[in-house]
């Protein structure tokens, strides 16, 4: 199964953001229990989140990325890429 990318850049003020990125972490932990994700973690800067994880096509990627309650609420830039993993 294809790996995929999708980075969240939160766009929201940091106390208006708060609620949603902890639904967020929320949603990442549902990728992880549904045996989807490989990795997951957040920016240093506390603006934005990168994770991998795994789906059939571009489609489900693209259905998979847009649950994240950052997406669904319009408050992070988001882009999402099919990524090759290789070597060791």
């Amino acid at each position: 199964m294809p790996l995929w990318v999708r980075t969240l850049l939160v766009t929201a003020l940091p106390d208006d953001a708060a609620p949603l990125v902890d639904a967020h972490r929320a949603h990442v932990e549902d990728l992880r229990a549904e045996g989807r994700l490989r990795a997951a973690g957040a920016f240093r800067g506390g603006d934005g989140f990168l994770d991998i994880f795994r789906a059939e096509d571009l489609l489900e990627a693209e259905t998979v990325a847009r649950r994240s309650p950052l997406i669904t609420e319009g408050v992070a830039a988001w882009s999402l890429r099919e990524w090759e993993e290789f070597g060791g």
